[in-house]
């Protein structure tokens, strides 16, 4: 049997964003298990199931969206505008990622085949 061919890798500037998402995803859920390791067996640092759910929701979305926006899919465009502002906080890194959003590179990475081009 014939496989599909390979989807070929995403232009630079998508994969730097993707690629930051995914990192800050899989560190937000990393912090959150050495976290809970270190101290469930404190008695005097006791963090709720609210503290918990947030994290998690945090790291999730941080790691969908890096996958989203490696596949070129319309919400991971969306998403990675609202992840990004994150960035911003550290300018260095957020007006190098806000710039690589405004590519052409990236905006066509979002175009689906025979459709009509993203709003800019």
């Amino acid at each position: 049997m014939d496989s599909p061919p390979p989807r070929p890798r995403p232009p630079p500037e998508v994969a730097l964003v993707a690629r930051t998402h995914g990192l800050v995803g899989l560190t937000a859920l990393a912090s959150l298990l050495l976290l809970h390791l270190l101290t469930r067996r404190l008695t005097h640092v006791e963090f709720g199931p609210r503290t918990y759910a947030i994290a998690l929701g945090i790291g999730v979305g941080y790691t969908i969206t890096g996958v989203l926006v490696w596949y070129g899919t319309p919400a991971g465009r969306f998403l990675s505008r609202l992840c990004g502002l994150l960035y911003l906080a550290r300018p260095q890194l957020g007006f190098r990622l806000w710039r690589s959003m405004d590519s052409a590179d990236y905006r066509a990475h979002f175009r689906r085949p025979g459709g009509r081009p993203p709003a800019a």
